[in-house]
C-alpha cells in the first residue's frame, strides 16, 4: 500500500506530465489545423483546406511529393509524365484538351523507374484513360535508378512500411510546416509572389531568364563533355530501366489506358556537341533500340492489347534548329537551353501527337513515329540532319565548335 508520501509524488508527477502533455497536443493540434488549411504540398486535402492558396504553394522544393499530392488534390483523367522536359514544355491548361482534367506529373531529373512509380500513383487513384511519358535518350543506359536527395523516399511514391507515421509527418510534422509558412508569406508576405508551379502541376514561372548562348555555354556543354565521358566509359543498357519500360506498358494494358511515349527534343547546337567530343553513338541509337526493342517485345506478348506510340522529336528538324540568339539580352523562341525547350515547342508536340491541328506551320512535320522497322532509316534521317547543319547554320556550328574545344585544354 503506497504511503501518503508516495502518492503526494505521483499526484505531482501527474500534474507535471499534464503541464507537458497538454500544452504540447495544442500546439500539434493548431499546427496540424494550419498544415491542413494551407495544404501547402497538396497531401492533406481536408474539407477545411482554403482554395485561396493554390497558386501559392511552394512545390519546387519538394516535386516528388508535391506531384503525388497534386493526384490526392484533383480529380484527372490524363497525365503527362516524364523529366524537367516535360516539366516545362508541356502545357495541362490548352484549350486544345477541350475540357480533359490533365495534370503534369513530370519530376525534374526524373527516371524511368520514377516515371513507373507516379504512373502507378496516380493509376491507383484516379480513373486514367491517357498517359503520355516523356522517355530521355541517356536514361536507359543511366545505372541511377531513383536520383539520391530527390526527395522521393520521403513522398508517397516509395513503398514504405511505416505509411501511417508519413502521413501524420504530413499532416503535423516540422518539414510540412516549414512548407505552410513560406506558402503564407508567398500569399500574404510584403512581397507576395506565386509559386514556379501552376495548380495542374506545370513549372511555369521562376524560370531561369538567361540568354540561350549564355545557357549554352556555362551549363549545356558542360554537361555535353560529362556525358560524352560516362558514354566512352559504357553504353550497356540497364536492365532495371528496361524492366520500369515494360512495367508502365503492362501497367497502361491492365488499367486501359491509352500510351503515348514520347523522346523529347534537344537543340541542335546540344547535339552537335556529343558529334564534336567523339561520342561513341552520337545518334543515340543504342538507346532508341532499347526503347523499340521493348516496345515490340510487349505487342508480340499481347498482340491483342492496344497499340502503344513512341514519337521521336530528338533531330535536327528546323524547329531544333532554331538560330542561337546575337549574345546580349536576347531569348529564343522555342527555346529555354540546350535540353529544355519552351511550352511554345510543347504545345506543337501536343499538337502531333494528339492529331490536334497545328498552330506553327513550320512544325507541321515536326517528330516521326518510331519502331523496330524504321530505326535505322531514322538514324541515317539524324546523320544526314547534322551534315545539314554544319552546312546551313555555319556560324552557329563554329560557335559551338568553339566552346567545345574549351573542354580540351
Amino acid at each position: 500500500m503506497a504511503t501518503p508520501s508516495q502518492r503526494s509524488a505521483g499526484r505531482v508527477s501527474r500534474r507535471y506530465f499534464l503541464w507537458l502533455a497538454v500544452p504540447f497536443a495544442v500546439v500539434m493540434l493548431l499546427v496540424s489545423l494550419l498544415n491542413t488549411w494551407v495544404n501547402p504540398l497538396w497531401l492533406t486535402p481536408a474539407p477545411w483546406s482554403d482554395p485561396g492558396f493554390a497558386d501559392y504553394k511552394p512545390i519546387h522544393k519538394y516535386p516528388r511529393s508535391g506531384k503525388a499530392g497534386i493526384v490526392r488534390s484533383g480529380t484527372w483523367d490524363t497525365v503527362m509524365l516524364g523529366s524537367s522536359r516535360v516539366d516545362i514544355a508541356f502545357d495541362p491548361t490548352l484549350p486544345q484538351w477541350q475540357g480533359r482534367k490533365v495534370a503534369n506529373l513530370a519530376l525534374r531529373g526524373g527516371t524511368l523507374n520514377e516515371h513507373l512509380a507516379m504512373l502507378t500513383y496516380a493509376a491507383n487513384h484516379q480513373k486514367l484513360d491517357l498517359a503520355i511519358i516523356g522517355i530521355d535518350l541517356a536514361d536507359v543506359t543511366n545505372p541511377v535508378t531513383i536520383p539520391a536527395g530527390s526527395g522521393f523516399e520521403e513522398s508517397p511514391l516509395a513503398e514504405s512500411n511505416d505509411e501511417v507515421e508519413r502521413e501524420l509527418r504530413y499532416i503535423s510534422g516540422v518539414s510540412t510546416f516549414v512548407q505552410t509558412v513560406k506558402c503564407l508569406n508567398y500569399r500574404y508576405g510584403k512581397k507576395p509572389r506565386l509559386a514556379s508551379y501552376s495548380r495542374e502541376g506545370q513549372w511555369v514561372r521562376q524560370l531561369d531568364k538567361r540568354p540561350l548562348r549564355q545557357v549554352l555555354e556555362k551549363e549545356s556543354f558542360r554537361w555535353v563533355d560529362i556525358f560524352t565521358r560516362q558514354r566512352k566509359a559504357s553504353l550497356e543498357v540497364k536492365t532495371p530501366k528496361t524492366n520500369a519500360l515494360h512495367g508502365i506498358l503492362k501497367l497502361c494494358r491492365e488499367k486501359n489506358i491509352r500510351l503515348i511515349l514520347c523522346i523529347p527534343p534537344n537543340h541542335a547546337a546540344y547535339l552537335t556537341g556529343f558529334r564534336l567530343k567523339h561520342d561513341p553513338d552520337p545518334c543515340f541509337r543504342t538507346d532508341r533500340l532499347a526503347f523499340t526493342t521493348v516496345l515490340a517485345e510487349e505487342a508480340a506478348a499481347h498482340p491483342e492489347g492496344p497499340k502503344v506510340e513512341l514519337w521521336d522529336f530528338n533531330d535536327f528538324h528546323p524547329l531544333n534548329c532554331e538560330p542561337l540568339p546575337p549574345d546580349g539580352d536576347h531569348f529564343a523562341q522555342y527555346w529555354a537551353d540546350g535540353t529544355h525547350a519552351l511550352p511554345s515547342l510543347g504545345k506543337t508536340m501536343l499538337s502531333r501527337m494528339m492529331g490536334w491541328p497545328v498552330e506553327d506551320p513550320k512544325g507541321a512535320d515536326y517528330g516521326e513515329k518510331l519502331d523496330l522497322s524504321t530505326l535505322d532509316t531514322r538514324i541515317q534521317h539524324i546523320a544526314d540532319g547534322y551534315e545539314r547543319y554544319k552546312l546551313e547554320h555555319p556560324e552557329d556550328y563554329k560557335w559551338v565548335q568553339e566552346n567545345m574545344e574549351k573542354f580540351d585544354r
